[in-house]
């Protein structure tokens, strides 16, 4: 007789405690925040404000709406086109030194092309290479992990406050950020691939350099370049931001037809952007799946000659075209159209320069030359704004983000191309009828374009729009934030179940079970680690999303930073800047060490 052996599930486990912590974390948000939406003051109509807003879409303007526009003005359409040729060209610039910077930092910060760590060696010397290099990637993890938690839009702030206000100083400030980011996805993208060619070139002889760049660094390739394609389309968002603190993007027209109520206007405007920014997903999707098929024939694999791989090898006759048109936009970008380096200002710039970095010295250090005079300082501004605005920013990024996970797990099954179509994951059933398998291409598609629509509005633009509607507090923020986070963690998800394993989920179907047992029983479940990577990921950027769009109404970190930056109090800003990068260090901390607990359960 056999004896039957039963599975107990522990009680304690990194995801349910995950679980449970996250759904805490929710209710205290909503508790701090209260219903403010609903508790609108008498004089507020929003749904009069809404219907008239929403009512210009179905009429956007193709002229003016200002009648008494001086007659050499330029047509409206022409504006507006030259807003978002120079938002491109801004975004292009800025991605063209993030790129080099990104990929040369994310080197150094991956650890791929060390010398073996247990390398036997009786030279005193390995152990000292490996001591600096391990200095060396620590140091500029966190060179990078500080470029990237402070907003591009506060980068652009500090720049033009000791550079001056020319375009290139806003483009090296937008692509100080992306820099940051860059490096770190890269050095993990390359880290995280499969070293087993690696070993074969050392065992062969090679060294580490030689393995990283022969075959840690052209299986990684793809996933780059996919990568970059989606923070070009990023920082075209960013760039169109810019407009709202004066430069000429696509940004600034939308804000002046805003304020002076040309909804019209504004409709068209936002049309043109979210095209631009569709086009460029679309371009980067059709870039990922070409890059990333590499179909060879069984002869080739049978043959396994030089010959034969190369006559097997993928025929992408489309991406050099893709990668020229890219490159000579960029060229274009940098040495077409108006100067990049005009300045405007009595000071030169190191005058400028040293002014600033005085400024940024505490007040009372400046007045006494003593240090220790600025603990009190720093006490008062942590006890009179500091503390509510770091709990307001944190409020409001978690729960905006945590909205938008409880939408997109909702909906993300339904815009994944292997369950929402009407032969699930390519096992077909019984006969399919053709209204039936355009129905479910349908609905696949309009779950897919309902995330591309959500994430090309740029949150800020978002925000300041539904401020418009509802009135300055906290919930047009989170609103704005969890409607473009709920476009990118679709997007994110429905490729991670693209991508999964589809065996168990594909028995499911088999043995009778629908689409949605399917994917909670065969895919959510072996892809619940990397799903809750993706909100670790989001909730840093929220953060750093959240301090920005404090500027526009509450008092959070980017309100303060906004008000003391307006009266040249750069030493207070400094100190709410630093708030906001602090909490950016503690979060990618927790992200690792959450990441490798979950790697291990």
């Amino acid at each position: 007789m056999t004896r039957s052996h039963s599975i107990r599930q522990p009680l304690w486990s990194w995801r349910r405690a995950i679980l449970l912590s996250t759904l805490i974390l929710f209710l205290y948000c909503l508790a701090q925040l209260g219903l403010d939406f609903i508790k609108l003051p008498p004089s507020a109509d929003p749904i009069s404000a809404a219907k008239h807003f929403l009512s210009a879409a179905f009429q956007p303007a193709l002229s003016d709406q200002n009648p008494s526009l001086p007659a050499d003005t330029p047509p409206f359409l022409h504006r507006i086109l030259e807003g978002i040729l120079t938002t491109l060209r801004y975004a292009f610039i800025a991605m063209s030194i993030a790129v080099p910077a990104g990929l040369t930092l994310g080197f150094f910060c991956s650890s791929a092309w060390w010398p073996l760590k247990r390398q036997r060696s009786r030279s005193y010397l390995i152990p000292l290479v490996r001591g600096f290099l391990f200095v060396l990637k620590t140091n500029i993890r966190a060179l990078i992990t500080f470029m990237r938690s402070i907003h591009e839009l506060i980068w652009v702030l500090l720049f033009l406050a000791f550079l001056g206000d020319s375009p290139i100083t806003a483009c090296i400030a937008l692509a100080l950020p992306f820099t940051g980011t860059l490096a770190k996805v890269f050095s993990e993208l390359i880290d995280e691939q499969d070293d087993s060619n690696s070993k074969q070139i050392r065992l062969t002889g090679g060294n580490s350099l030689q393995a990283f760049f022969g075959a840690r660094l052209p299986q990684a390739l793809p996933d780059l370049v996919t990568y970059t394609m989606y923070r070009l389309e990023c920082a075209i968002r960013s760039s169109a931001v810019l407009g709202f603190i004066g430069i000429e993007t696509i940004g600034l027209s939308i804000y002046q037809s805003y304020e002076n109520t040309y909804y019209n206007e504004v409709w068209t405007e936002l049309y043109l952007l979210v095209f631009t920014v569709m086009l460029f997903d679309i371009l980067g999707s059709y870039v990922r799946k070409r890059i990333q098929r590499a179909p060879i024939s069984n002869t080739a694999v049978e043959n396994l000659t030089i010959s034969s791989l190369k006559r097997a090898r993928p025929k992408w006759k489309s991406l050099p075209y893709i990668f020229s048109a890219l490159a000579i936009a960029v060229i274009l970008s940098w040495f077409c159209g108006a100067n990049l380096d005009q300045y405007h200002s009595h000071l030169s710039r190191w005058d400028r320069t040293q002014d600033f970095l005085t400024q940024l010295i505490p007040s009372p250090v400046q007045a006494t030359g003593q240090w220790p005079d600025a603990l009190p300082w720093l006490e008062n501004l942590w006890s009179s704004s500091g503390a509510l605005a770091l709990k307001n920013t944190l409020i409001i990024a978690t729960t905006a983000l945590l909205l938008a996970a409880i939408f997109g797990y909702t909906l993300v099954p339904w815009a994944s191309r292997n369950i929402s179509t009407s032969i699930p994951f390519g096992i077909k059933k019984a006969l399919t009828n053709p209204a039936i398998t355009l129905m479910w291409n349908a609905w696949g598609f309009t779950m897919r374009l309902l995330f591309l629509i959500a994430r090309s509005i740029p949150e800020y633009i978002l925000a300041f729009l539904l401020i418009g509607i509802l009135g300055a507090h906290a919930w047009p923020l989170i609103f704005a934030l969890a409607i473009h986070n709920f476009g990118i963690l679709g997007r994110l998800w429905a490729e991670v179940s693209e991508n999964h394993d589809e065996r168990p989920a594909k028995q499911i179907i088999v043995r009778g079970g629908s689409r949605m047992q399917s994917y909670l029983c065969g895919i959510l479940p072996t892809s619940f680690n990397r799903q809750i990577l993706f909100i670790f990921y989001r909730w840093e950027t929220c953060v750093r999303e959240s301090t920005i769009l404090g500027m526009l109404s509450l008092s959070s970190l980017g309100y303060y930073i906004s008000q003391e930056a307006a009266f040249l109090r750069y030493d207070s800003m400094l100190f709410f800047i630093l708030l906001g990068t602090i909490v950016i260090f503690l979060s990618d901390i927790l992200s690792v060490t959450l990441r490798a607990q979950l790697k291990k359960a």
